[in-house]
């Protein structure tokens, strides 16, 4: 937060300077080929987000992008108009045939049309519009064209992350952790799906003529050439060699795991591991745990053996045995490695969470099994598909597998250096099979029967699983916490300065103090409070949230946000209305780690804040505001007056923080 905010705040200060980098970004993200070495749609989702945190105008960083859109097709226009058929021999667009004929064939397919389509088509966005330029399209016809995509382009490309911020603006009510998690975890997904992208064209230009020349070699050499032959030659055998190249990655398994023990004994690796370990712990709440526990699950073992069993059946149903091989061949052996290294390296986990084998750490079995099954699934639906289709399927296995692992290291289940494992011989292993698969003949398979095979059985099973195990996993995953007993005395006169001061959220960020300590049950303070004036507040459910749509609500109607602190929801929140129609009073309690004796009596911590009505883009939400001493003296009026009866009051005054301590005196 400290290194960020400088940004955001020269951001807002300098609106001219940040929409000449809006242009900039969004020109090279047209510009011909530079766009496909550039996340240009990760930086614009960026760019929406800080349009949606409110550092930049909306209209005008639409207008920039658009104009830096609208310019850079217009260069790559003009290189193809002047260069013509030339085009096709300079650098670098000599280095991407592929991608002049496919957008040749496109512009011969949509005439005009294909200004505005490519625009929204990544492999060919950056190219077709040297290409219309190179077959002489009318000059005028592809500035109308051109200035209407443009426009098109940039709400398309900018809005999103405009929704995606406003959306983490409501997150970081709640939790600022949570918005800054899924903020990550987008940008994350979005970078993953460029990478890939980028890989994919990689391996499409530059492999092939390198396993021509090494399947010529092999013919030359047949004994030495076992291994390679086996996964290129359409002739030969594949059983040998890939028997071969499963003994060889054992070999790389068995040296990883007596060489990994003294990597983790260094202490770069060993501090890596758990610097990753304790500031996701740091990161977590209640709401992300639900979605990470809801991810980890289809790693389950139940799941993915299920789904292998089903695909396997289906796959001899179909008599598809070439495939059926492949399948048993990737399940079976990603087992015995991941059973393997855990037995040799015996590596503990950061929490005890299993009993037995599964007690072991390295490697990841939830990384490596996913990797495996969903990795060679991916080989067999893509190998039905065209290179656009086939890529849209590898793209979404890497999402996938990527979330399961990045799960594992949020709930504490791996080090870093487990899910890296896991996904590295998993890896390896669909790689290897996945060559074999696809350079030996085979009947194409059912692609509509194996989609709905794979889809039925996984939403069966997932579904089942997660109905039947989700609170217990929910309870497996949550943070661990250790409860300590302080007497009551000690807490009154001096102990409560133990408790935080200001609402654990991000390190550093001090914006919400803790200003009231409550020992007692909740059930009698909550009667007392609500005989006073105080009421429980309409929750953010699936369908209050609607209510935030309306400029016309009253406040007092309105849903409020949960807060989290110290990974934890509050476990009680009620408001009270101040006088303002645009005001509220919130009081909040949160469960601490410590319980008081005699008794075992629940030691409570919170504030009493003020909730002021916030308008942004389109959503009318109550927000904490920095007024946190008028609603806490109001609180204290209503003790001293008795409106609260039965409760004891102190305020320290020792290290100058406000504080009001209540103590129910019944109990």
């Amino acid at each position: 937060m400290e290194i960020i905010a400088p940004l955001l705040d020269w951001i807002s200060n300098n609106p001219t300077w940040a929409g000449l980098f809006v242009m900039l970004t969004a020109f090279a993200e047209s510009l011909a080929l530079v766009g496909l070495f550039l996340p240009g749609a990760a930086m614009m989702f960026g760019i929406g987000a800080l349009v949606g945190t409110g550092h930049m105008e909306l209209w005008p960083t639409l207008a920039w992008a658009a104009v830096g859109a609208i310019a850079g097709d217009g260069v790559s226009f003009w290189l193809g108009r002047t260069f013509h058929q030339r085009i096709r021999v300079m650098w670098p667009f000599r280095t991407h045939p592929e991608l002049i004929a496919r957008s040749t064939r496109f512009f011969y397919r949509h005439g005009g049309k294909s200004i505005l389509l490519g625009r929204f088509i990544g492999p060919i966005r950056p190219v077709i519009p040297a290409v219309a330029g190179m077959l002489e399209m009318p000059t005028g016809r592809f500035l109308i064209v051109n200035i209407i995509s443009g426009l098109c382009w940039a709400p398309v490309y900018v809005l999103p992350g405009m929704v995606f911020a406003t959306s983490l603006g409501l997150a970081a009510e709640a939790a600022t952790r949570l918005a800054v998690l899924g903020g990550f975890l987008i940008v994350l997904i979005l970078v993953l799906v460029w990478l890939t992208r980028l890989v994919f064209d990689w391996i499409h230009r530059h492999t092939y003529a390198p396993m021509r020349r090494l399947l010529e070699w092999t013919r030359l050499h047949p004994v030495m050439g076992e291994v390679p032959a086996a996964l290129l030659d359409p002739e030969h055998r594949e059983a040998r060699g890939l028997t071969l190249l499963a003994l060889i990655l054992l070999t790389a398994a068995a040296l990883t795991a007596w060489l990994l023990p003294l990597a983790l004994g260094s202490e770069w690796l060993r501090n890596i591991n758990h610097y990753v370990f304790h500031t996701l712990q740091t990161l977590r709440t209640p709401a992300m745990d639900h979605v990470m526990v809801a991810i980890t699950q289809l790693g389950d073992t139940t799941v993915l053996g299920m789904l292998f069993l089903v695909l396997f059946g289906w796959l001899g149903w179909q008599r598809r045995w070439h495939a059926a091989g492949h399948w048993l061949a990737a399940a079976v052996f990603s087992v015995a490695l991941t059973q393997l290294l855990k037995a040799a390296t015996h590596i503990e986990r950061p929490i005890a969470l299993y009993d037995g084998a599964s007690a072991l750490s390295f490697p990841s079995g939830h990384a490596s099994h996913s990797m495996v099954v969903f990795g060679f699934l991916a080989v067999l639906i893509g190998r039905e598909l065209n290179d656009q289709r086939r890529f849209v399927v590898y793209a979404f296995t890497v999402t996938l597998v990527s979330a399961i692992a990045f799960s594992r290291l949020y709930l504490g289940a791996h080090w870093l250096s487990d899910v890296i494992g896991g996904l590295f011989f998993g890896l390896a292993w669909v790689a290897l099979l996945g060559i074999a698969y696809r350079h030996h003949p085979s009947g194409a398979l059912n692609l509509r029967g194996l989609l709905a095979a794979t889809l039925l059985s996984l939403g069966a099973v997932y579904g089942w699983n997660s109905q039947t195990h989700f609170e217990r996993d929910l309870q497996r995953y949550a943070v661990q916490r250790e409860t300590v007993s302080m007497a009551t005395r000690q807490w009154w006169t001096a102990g409560w300065h133990s408790l935080p001061a200001y609402r654990h959220d991000i390190r550093g960020y001090r914006d919400h103090p803790l200003t009231l300590q409550y020992a007692g049950g909740l059930a009698p303070l909550r009667q007392q409070l609500e005989a006073a004036g105080w009421y429980g507040p309409m929750r953010a459910d699936a369908l209050n949230w609607l209510n935030w749509l309306s400029s016309q609500m009253p406040i007092h109607q309105l849903p409020v946000m949960p807060q989290v602190h110290d990974g934890r929801n509050e476990s009680l929140l009620l408001v009270r209305k101040s006088g303002d129609t645009d005001t509220l009073f919130a009081l909040r309690l949160w469960r601490t780690d410590i319980t008081l004796q005699p008794g075992n009596r629940p030691l409570w911590t919170g504030n009493v804040s003020t909730l002021h009505l916030s308008a942004n883009h389109g959503l009318y939400v109550p927000r904490t505001g920095k007024d946190f001493a008028t609603p806490l003296k109001l609180l204290l009026r209503q003790v001293q007056s008795g409106e609260l009866s039965g409760f004891r009051y102190r305020q320290p005054q020792s290290d100058g923080r406000q504080l009001l301590m209540l103590r129910y005196a019944a109990e």
